[in-house]
């Protein structure tokens, strides 16, 4: 549920939150939610599930507890990496393990709790600092991107619109819920009892066989209705760009297969994964150049002049933010450099990570895309195209590959859900300095109890006998790869860093001719997303989205734009509010039911 850009879990409760104050305002208006207090409800619930998302916590149990549970003399993990691995970054003892993947223990047992007590506080950390960076980083731009740039952040409409003052009570939005209830509704039902008919948006997976067209890899088409709601919001060019260049992605697999017996170049396919990396450091890059003046004003009040600029309405003051922010990335060199990480890669690591960071969150904010789940693309590929495995050395590979569930996917990376909680704040007067508060409050309580939950959930029913979703699956993604460069050392990849700079480069040119013209239609955010695997799930949505929106404007102008938000604003809630409750219903009587999405 916080597999797409907005979260579907926070909006569940906003929902049934609004609908309850509904009935307070009326028969007991002393104790009805203002405006200001559920949208504070909606962005701590967000923060919460930045952290227990299936892309983060998920991953961070998953790669914690897999290296000593899994290893075997077939995969040699004992010899190749165990001995890089501190006692205190994660739990060893097979005993304290078992109980975790086959279940029926207690996790508050002292054995138990007392192996996990140090790892969980050094990941606490970690994750606390991590996160609390992003804040810093997002309170510094905040003013540039919003007030200056006046980005349009399209993500936010949907809380914003629901708390709005009558919104319920517009026919629209009822009508574009209803046709999304409706359908997941019968879909949910067909789930169950396959006699009833059900209304398919999904329609699997497909793969070419016949060269050269073997080498699109698998096609997937279906149409989420709340992809289709979401890119409503998304401007014309970037939703265009997103299926466009997915489409461009996989003709370059067949010209590239055609090719590669005379250009060898393209023997081993297009990589697609490095154009991407190209594409986000360098809108990562170019963001930090345009907003130099910006960033010089912010550095001048930090060091020298406090009225350099005005941050009198920003979350905190820029110096705090400044300290924050260097506090947090100073505890993180020092623990992963006692982890064994070099401290000479500390600073290219952690550089490739903001700048993808601050390129995804602008993005975002700036357009909305309402999924941009970039697989493979992550600082960790990176180095290793550009050092090679034994530049970098094992031990610091090791320490590496620990970090990469906060990297793999940038699902629901936290930062962007940030930036768009103090634009809630922005649009409806809410005290930015107290949503902060609130913000950090969610973010400890997540941090804590996200682990609790999970090793206690775990213990209880076994990660392999009860357990589902990827939390066995990211170990093994994750130390597959790491044992592969230990096993076979990769020197410097030529190649690769020469498609990271045609990424690069080809950005380059999209975005001179973005600003140079307004006719333009090709988005430099479209080429970074397109790139992605992600995309296999969401391209066909939005170019649903897309064709809806174009035909809307060319029948009825920017009038019948904005009397349609209403309509797709049910759109999006009546399949998330379904999707959830089919959850409930499946945790309530411990039954698989139907998913929404993916």
């Amino acid at each position: 549920m916080t597999g797409s850009a907005l979260f579907f879990n926070p909006v569940f409760n906003l929902f049934f939150l609004t609908l309850i104050n509904l009935a307070f305002q009326k028969f007991l208006p002393t104790f009805a939610f203002s405006r200001s207090e559920l949208l504070t409800i909606y962005v701590m619930l967000v923060m919460l599930s930045t952290v227990c998302g299936v892309t983060m916590m998920t991953f961070v149990i998953g790669t914690l507890t897999h290296p000593f549970w899994f290893a075997s003399p077939e995969n040699e993990y004992a010899d190749l990496f165990h001995r890089y691995i501190p006692s205190w970054f994660t739990v060893s003892d097979k005993g304290v393990l078992r109980g975790f993947f086959e279940g029926d223990e207690n996790f508050h047992s002292p054995e138990h709790f007392g192996a996990w007590l140090t790892p969980i506080v050094v990941w606490s950390g970690i994750t606390f600092a991590t996160f609390y960076s992003f804040i810093s980083m997002n309170i510094i731009l905040r003013k540039q991107w919003t007030e200056r740039d006046r980005l349009s952040y399209p993500i936010v409409q949907v809380p914003i619109e629901l708390t709005a003052p009558r919104t319920l009570a517009r026919k629209l939005l009822w009508a574009g819920f209803g046709v999304s209830a409706c359908i997941e509704i019968l879909n949910g039902l067909h789930h169950l009892f396959p006699a009833i008919p059900g209304i398919p948006m999904f329609h699997g997976y497909y793969r070419l066989t016949e060269k050269p067209w073997h080498t699109i890899g698998l096609m997937k088409f279906s149409i989420y209705p709340f992809f289709v709601g979401l890119t409503y919001f998304v401007p014309l060019d970037l939703s265009f760009s997103i299926w466009f260049f997915y489409i461009f992605f996989k003709a370059q697999q067949v010209v590239a297969y055609v090719s590669s017996p005379s250009v060898g170049i393209f023997t081993m396919g297009v990589y697609g994964n490095e154009q991407g990396l190209g594409a986000w450091m360098t809108i990562g890059v170019a963001l930090l150049w345009m907003g130099r003046k910006h960033l010089r004003q912010v550095w001048n009040s930090v060091t020298a002049n406090p009225r350099a600029v005005d941050d009198s309405n920003e979350p905190m003051r820029y110096r705090f933010a400044f300290v924050g922010l260097a506090l947090s990335l100073i505890f993180l060199v020092f623990l992963l450099n006692r982890a064994g990480l070099s401290l000479a890669l500390l600073p290219l690591y952690l550089c490739i990570y903001i700048l993808m960071s601050i390129a995804i969150t602008r993005v975002r904010a700036a357009l909305g895309p309402p999924f941009h789940e970039i697989v493979f693309t992550n600082p960790q590929g990176l180095m290793v195209n550009l050092l090679g495995t034994r530049a970098i050395g094992a031990r610091s590979l090791t320490i590496l590959y620990f970090m990469y569930p906060f990297n793999r996917d940038s699902t629901s990376h936290p930062m962007p859900s940030q930036l768009e909680g103090f634009k809630i704040a922005e649009r409806t007067g809410i005290n930015n300095r107290h949503l902060l508060l609130a913000m950090v409050l969610a973010l400890m309580a997540s941090i804590i109890v996200s682990f609790w939950s999970y090793l206690f959930v775990m213990y209880e029913n076994g990660a392999t006998a009860k357990g589902r979703g990827y939390l066995i699956g990211i170990g093994y993604e994750t130390f597959r790869t790491l044992t592969k460069w230990l096993q076979y050392p990769q020197p410097p990849d030529a190649t690769a860093m020469l498609f990271v700079g045609v990424g690069g480069i080809f950005t380059w040119v999209l975005m001179g001719m973005q600003r140079r013209f307004i006719w333009w239609p090709f988005h430099p955010g479209g080429y970074a997303l397109g790139a992605s695997w992600g995309m296999i799930h969401s391209w066909s949505s939005v170019l649903v989205g897309w064709a809806i929106k174009v035909l809307i404007f060319r029948l009825g102008g920017l009038k019948a734009y904005r009397r349609g938000i209403p309509f797709f604003i049910g759109l999006i809630l009546g399949d998330q509010i379904i999707g959830c409750i089919w959850s409930i219903i499946g945790a309530v009587f411990g039954i698989p039911t139907y998913s929404v999405f993916p």
